[in-house]
């Protein structure tokens, strides 16, 4: 025996959990050193992550500090991230970007933010930086 399906009628989340799924937010990490820092632009931008590498964590010379200052140079006390085209115009930043760093930010939308790296401790990352991508799917309340 089938059931007829009434017009207008609609499936359970029971019925489409992968709908219910799709809609959730993305799982972000904690943010408070972020926060405290001033350095966190909101909750309608998502942590795309660090732009990070391990072997610079030990090594000094002229390529490290030139993308340390470079990085630094982006940033003030008022400004703790900036758009991403905004940072690709900057030439000594752009400069001291590998090649995989500058293809993936020439890619993400205008609405990317480019900001300050700070480590799991609070502590900066100096030679880092951070991508935030502005959430582009709207926060849907849930249904009561």
């Amino acid at each position: 025996m089938k059931e007829s399906k009434k017009e207008g009628a609609t499936a359970t989340s029971e019925q489409r959990p992968g709908v219910e799924r799709r809609r959730a937010s993305l799982p972000q990490p904690d943010f408070t050193f972020y926060k405290k820092a001033e350095a966190y632009p909101g909750a309608k931008y998502l942590f795309v992550g660090h732009s990070y590498n391990v072997d610079l964590d030990n090594q000094t010379g002229e390529g490290v500090d030139n993308r340390t200052s470079a990085i630094k140079a982006l940033f003030s006390k008022d400004a703790k991230w900036i758009p991403v085209g905004e940072a690709l115009g900057n030439q000594s930043f752009s400069n001291t970007l590998s090649r995989f760093e500058h293809d993936h930010l020439s890619r993400l939308p205008e609405s990317s933010l480019v900001g300050e790296a700070i480590d799991k401790d609070g502590k900066p990352i100096n030679h880092s930086f951070t991508i935030w991508r502005e959430e582009r799917r709207g926060r849907r309340e849930p249904k009561a």
